[in-house]
């Protein structure tokens, strides 16, 4: 389960941002909105669903490009040499930072709460690294590094100590090498992202960086389900938002290199008294639209989530998808009898519909803003004062009561004006 993930001195982030999973103090009007929205970990409350709003080019894919950045050079930075130099630092400074970026995660594994992070130096190599976690009574660290130098406490990171520590490339992180070597706190961190962790929207990695984390043969979780001989699931699935299918199947196309699915479904075809004269043959990719195929994308993804728990993040989830089959979606995180894993979802939006006090509280919102020196702000509904748990989130934030809104010119005016 994610706590908290900051970050700092990555694209449009300047000074260190975080955005908080952790559940804050406050009590919604109706109670069972806290019950829908709040995970309790022995003690720990986080929140199921954090949505980050604002206008356009405010960063709030940056937000999530830097989780996956993270992301993917936990789970691969010792395959894949160079994966540092794809780090993005803030680029509107007059002095530079000491670092070309700063990342940080608080995740619960296993019911063991981690703090563990690094930063980038400016030859692309990892300058800091550093794991905490629980000790007999308060958090100590597990192992801290500084360039090369690594002090592995012996006591609470024994996994750290016997390791050939000169194949360490400078540019790969020490907690990926550890579980390399089978450790088994560094394998849980860098498992909990393998496997429990997805993301659908991000497309600004290059290709061979992106193609890393796609199922062998491009076999999506859905299609998987499929092939294992899962289709009632799955047109179940389908049929609760609408989307009616006789039959779904899959076909290998592409040669025996790397063959591809191929998507097929079977639609009914009604004649004058309603009853099924022929089956008609369709394929997802070529005849269903945009909302269809991203739907049927998160059925798979969505399925291990709620039965395994994880995290899933998602750029501009309202794309493509018609408001009340967004909430409906979202609903399925809050159903502690479908999600019995307690997944998260992270997502970014301009669909305020979702902004009901009814529907989520205020520390689930979160606000993108630039400011005048082209840096992003972070912050949260819940850290604005005087708003009231029951207020129309939607009216105030379009009124521009949060900020986080494009500033938008006259073009008629400035047209005039240039003439």
């Amino acid at each position: 389960m994610i706590v908290e993930f900051s970050i700092g001195n990555y694209r449009s982030f300047n000074q260190m941002q975080t955005l908080s999973f952790k559940a804050t103090g406050l009590v919604s009007e109706n109670k069972s909105v806290d019950e829908r929205n709040i995970i309790d970990d022995n003690g720990t409350k986080c929140l199921k669903i954090a949505g980050i709003y604002g206008a356009n080019a405010s960063g709030k894919s940056n937000a999530l490009e830097g989780l996956k950045f993270f992301s993917d050079m936990l789970i691969s930075s010792i395959e894949l040499e160079g994966m540092a130099s794809l780090v993005n630092p803030f680029k509107f400074v007059s002095e530079p930072q000491n670092n070309e970026g700063y990342f940080q995660i608080i995740l619960i594994v296993s019911g063991v709460k981690y703090r563990y992070g690094f930063t980038i130096g400016k030859k692309m190599e990892i300058q800091e690294e550093w794991l905490f976690g629980p000790a007999s009574k308060n958090e100590t660290y597990y192992f801290r590094r500084k360039g090369s130098e690594i002090d592995s406490n012996p006591e609470w990171f024994s996994e750290g100590l016997q390791l050939p520590k000169d194949k360490l490339r400078s540019d790969s992180l020490f907690l990926t090498f550890c579980s390399s070597y089978d450790g088994p706190i560094s394998r849980a961190i860098r498992d909990y992202f393998r496997i429990n962790v997805s993301f659908d929207g991000l497309t600004r990695y290059p290709d061979f960086f992106r193609e890393r984390n796609q199922p062998q043969n491009d076999v999506r979780p859905t299609d998987r389900l499929i092939l294992d001989g899962k289709n009632r699931i799955v047109l179940a699935w389908l049929r609760a938002v609408g989307m009616n299918y006789a039959d779904i199947g899959i076909s290998m196309v592409g040669g025996a290199f790397r063959p591809k699915p191929q998507v097929h479904l079977l639609k009914n075809v009604y004649n004058k008294e309603g009853q099924v004269a022929r089956q008609e043959l369709l394929y997802l990719d070529r005849d269903e639209s945009g909302g269809t195929q991203k739907y049927y994308n998160y059925i798979g993804e969505l399925i291990q989530k709620f039965e395994n728990g994880g995290l899933f993040v998602s750029d501009e989830i309202d794309n493509n998808f018609h408001p009340s089959l967004l909430k409906r979606l979202i609903s399925l995180f809050q159903n502690a009898g479908v999600n019995k894993g307690n997944a998260q979802l992270l997502f970014t939006s301009h669909d305020t519909n979702l902004m009901n006090p009814e529907y989520m509280r205020r520390d689930q919102f979160y606000f993108a803003e630039k400011t005048r020196t082209e840096e992003t702000n972070l912050y949260s509904l819940s850290d604005l004062k005087g708003i009231r748990n029951n207020a129309d989130f939607a009216r105030q934030y379009l009124s521009g009561a949060y900020g986080a809104l494009p500033v938008l010119g006259n073009y008629l005016e400035e047209s005039e004006n240039n003439r």
